[in-house]
């Protein structure tokens, strides 16, 4: 595989620098290489943070959120569960249920659905 690499210059100012000093003395890591790592983590976390929004909006399902935020789904389910996103929506849900209503031939089950479609929806965290 032919990565190619490429150059960015930052601008920090004087405290920044200090800071940037200091923490690389601490881990005993060069500069570059700690502002790469900061860089990298900081991307990793955005593309999270993007894919968990997009998810909420319904524009991604489960698998290719996770897939933009280069996580397996049950790591994407976590972090969802834990900004407290719902992952099916009630909608999606009730159709699962009129599905397999008419699957088994349960019209109780229909009924059930049914009723529960005239209710408000719960509100969610975001």
């Amino acid at each position: 595989m032919n990565t190619q690499v490429v150059t960015r210059t930052i601008h920090l100012s004087h405290q920044e620098d200090m800071t940037l000093r200091q923490m690389s003395r601490e881990e005993h890591v060069p500069e570059t290489a700690l502002l790469k790592k900061l860089v990298l983590e900081s991307l990793t976390r955005r593309r999270l943070e993007w894919a968990c929004r997009a998810y909420a909006r319904g524009e991604l399902d489960l698998s290719r959120a996770a897939r933009y935020a280069d996580v397996d789904i049950y790591e994407m389910m976590d972090e969802l569960r834990r900004r407290g996103i719902q992952m099916i929506s009630t909608e999606q849900f009730l159709d699962g249920l009129e599905n397999l209503a008419d699957l088994f031939e349960l019209p109780e089950l229909r009924e059930a659905a049914t009723e529960l479609r005239g209710r408000p929806e719960p509100k969610t965290k975001e």
